[in-house]
């Protein structure tokens, strides 16, 4: 079993034999590929948070891709064009 990390500002990607504690409290670490049933809890899997307007823009390409975007077409926008698609949260429902 395998878990393999992908770091948003670099792009690198490690793979380990076992969660490490300490990738799992990085913001910028996230888990994209491992044992689904391992997976599917904890903060490092629960998609990435979605990035301030500070944030850099690889930051902002990784937030893309793990909401559905291609990594070309996110890399082919601006950051600000990624902060407008998707930048603003809705949790409520309503506009």
């Amino acid at each position: 079993m395998t878990f393999v990390y992908r770091n948003a500002n670099t792009g690198q990607e490690v793979p380990l034999d076992e969660r490490d504690p300490c990738l799992d409290q990085l913001d910028n670490w996230r888990i994209i590929s491992g044992p689904a049933d391992e997976t599917a809890t904890g903060p490092a899997d629960a998609g990435p948070a979605r990035p301030s307007e500070h944030d850099n823009k690889a930051a902002w390409i990784n937030y893309a891709v793990a909401n559905g975007m291609s990594e070309h077409d996110a890399k082919a926008l601006s950051k600000a064009a990624l902060v407008e698609e998707f930048g603003e949260e809705d949790d409520d429902g309503e506009d």
